[in-house]
């Protein structure tokens, strides 16, 4: 059996050991920032050993790390590991600067490491058999790629935390947190890169207030409590171009009540329509013109917690068989991490340039 470490000891974390604990690859080993997280961490899912020394996670006995940390602590990780010669499952953003991002793929490529970025949505059941109509059975070119992805966790009254801190989460939110499982999937669907874009980032509470028990609530004058600034944009409108001339575009949102965790995606091809969207995640729809829909369902009972259990899976099938040539080409590597940094990277220099197209350099 291989020996794993998780590095982190967030919700995320408990998301990759619940995965693992079902492909029966139990984390020997946690790392997280304080003893008391890394302790009550290793005890509440019976880990053998805790640490607050990512050093303890280098020796030969471990094969393969998670790391479920901030973004602002990806790099250093992956490429401290990357030397020790471990398989890397990194969850994304790979990292928060697109030039350190090809520079972390390229590392991956020539250690032979198998590295995965933790873009999960793509291992929805019904998002991989909607590519397989895409790319080989629904012919015909994809000319328009559009949706959405919207989310209500930062609608205020919400908790300050550190993805609002540009030190450790970065300077954009909605595009890196959310926006870039989109970006992954329309090109993991279509087959086609995303190669320039023009974009609007909305910044609609800068100023916030924080209440004692530590929940921002938009600024008033004369209201209560410590005054915090936020940079990062809570929605994003965005439009694409794809390599062989599709258009696109996709509304991102992290401050929409009743929007708990949607996606929605719609490929237009010439001779036919697909879509999907995550609440009602099993299945996909063809539409030719003349015929009726058809709504194709692809599995049951699979939930987001559920792609996370797909991936892993995917991550470890990949390590002990090397030559499963489906399952490499479903999982998302560094060198899709590294061009989603590039998509996200050119995305905040659009904004910063009044959305005029801006190419992707990747």
């Amino acid at each position: 059996m291989l020996k794993t470490a998780i590095i982190g000891a967030g919700g995320v974390a408990e998301l990759h050991v619940a995965a693992m604990k079902r492909l029966d690859v139990s984390p020997a080993l946690v790392a997280a920032a304080t003893e008391d997280e890394a302790r009550s961490f290793a005890e509440r899912f019976r880990i053998p050993e805790w640490t607050t020394d990512i050093e303890r996670a280098l020796g030969k006995e471990i094969e393969a790390v998670h790391l479920c940390t901030p973004p602002s602590t990806h790099g250093e990780l992956v490429r401290t590991f990357l030397e020790y010669g471990k398989h890397i499952y990194c969850e994304k953003p790979l990292c928060l600067d697109a030039e350190e991002a090809a520079q972390l793929a390229r590392k991956a490529r020539a250690a032979g490491s198998v590295c995965a970025v933790g873009f999960n949505v793509r291992f929805y059941p019904a998002c991989q058999e909607m590519r397989r109509a895409v790319q080989t059975d629904f012919s015909g070119k994809p000319a328009l790629i559009h949706g959405s992805y919207l989310q209500s966790f930062h609608a205020m009254p919400a908790p300050y935390q550190w993805r609002y801190d540009p030190e450790v989460g970065g300077r954009m939110r909605a595009v890196t947190e959310i926006g870039s499982h989109w970006l992954d999937l329309a090109q993991f669907i279509s087959g086609l890169k995303i190669t320039a874009v023009s974009a609007k980032l909305g910044r609609f509470f800068p100023k916030r207030r924080l209440t004692p028990d530590g929940m921002m609530v938009p600024f008033t004058p004369d209201g209560v409590g410590k005054v915090v600034q936020v940079d990062s944009e809570d929605a994003a409108a965005i439009n694409l171009c794809f390599e062989n001339g599709a258009m696109g575009c996709v509304a991102l949102s992290e401050i929409s009540p009743g929007r708990d965790n949607r996606i929605s995606i719609e490929v237009t091809c010439s001779d036919g329509n697909l879509w999907w969207n995550s609440d009602a995640k099993d299945v996909f729809s063809i539409a030719k013109k003349g015929d009726p829909v058809l709504a194709k369902s692809a599995g049951f009972g699979t939930g987001f917690g559920d792609t996370f259990y797909f991936l892993i899976r995917a991550f470890y099938e990949a390590i002990l068989n090397p030559g499963a040539a489906e399952t490499r080409r479903l999982l998302p590597t560094f060198e899709d991490g590294a061009r989603n940094a590039a998509i996200c990277a050119a995305i905040e220099e659009s904004d910063r340039r009044d959305s005029k197209w801006t190419p992707v350099q990747a």
